[in-house]
């Protein structure tokens, strides 16, 4: 079939966007480990890789492995792969970036952006493991800071005292009671005559509020 060359360029078009729209209406979940999908950007040329391509590919089809694919990342490069990277997609580290050395040289920042914006320093390890990016310890942590965590406030959620915790952003947070009992101090009926507005401690007990003494 002829077209002529306007017809025949939205056609193209047309052909080529719906290609692309279905490769980016597949997700992580709708494809195999180790198949490409278009959200993992393109696939980058590996014709240096030291082995026979029907080590992985099945002949005529480069989107499918072999149903028995293995690969000993540690025995073959040298690099272990340990918790949740060695069920990491090849293409989450290996790709048009650049050469995986230069970022993995950088540590953990070489590949995971840092939500805490350089406020919790660059030592991940403190308080996330290699098997789940979920932090651990937080209350143990946090005993080291100018307010350990005692009674009710360790098991208070975090952006009760740091606003902007639920994504990553510990913003310090002044450690005067009123800072965040304002409102509990503005209840009271007998505080302000004593001018009883600071050193919370000296009465109450961080279990609950409604312990005091005297």
């Amino acid at each position: 079939m002829r077209f002529p060359r306007n017809k025949a360029t939205l056609f193209l078009v047309a052909a080529l966007s719906s290609l692309a729209l279905a490769c980016a209406m597949q997700g992580p979940g709708s494809v195999s480990r180790h198949r490409w999908w278009a959200g993992l950007g393109p696939v980058i040329p590996h014709d240096n890789f030291p082995a026979d391509c029907r080590l992985c590919h099945v002949g005529g089809d480069w989107h499918t492995l072999t149903a028995d694919f293995e690969f000993d990342h540690e025995a073959e490069t040298g690099v272990p792969l340990l918790g949740a990277h060695a069920e990491a997609r090849c293409l989450r580290c290996h790709n048009d970036r650049g050469p995986v050395e230069v970022f993995a040289a950088k540590g953990c920042a070489g590949c995971h952006e840092d939500i805490h914006q350089g406020d919790l320093g660059q030592n991940c390890t403190q308080c996330h493991r290699e098997q789940t990016w979920q932090p651990f310890g937080m209350v143990e942590l946090h005993q080291r800071t100018r307010f350990p965590l005692v009674g009710v406030h360790a098991v208070t959620a975090c952006h009760r005292c740091h606003p902007g915790a639920e994504v990553g952003n510990f913003i310090p947070t002044d450690t005067e009671c009123v800072t965040c009992h304002v409102s509990d101090l503005n209840r009271t009926t007998n505080h302000f005559a004593f001018g009883w507005v600071e050193r919370c401690d000296r009465c109450h007990k961080p279990t609950s509020w409604k312990d005091a003494e005297l």
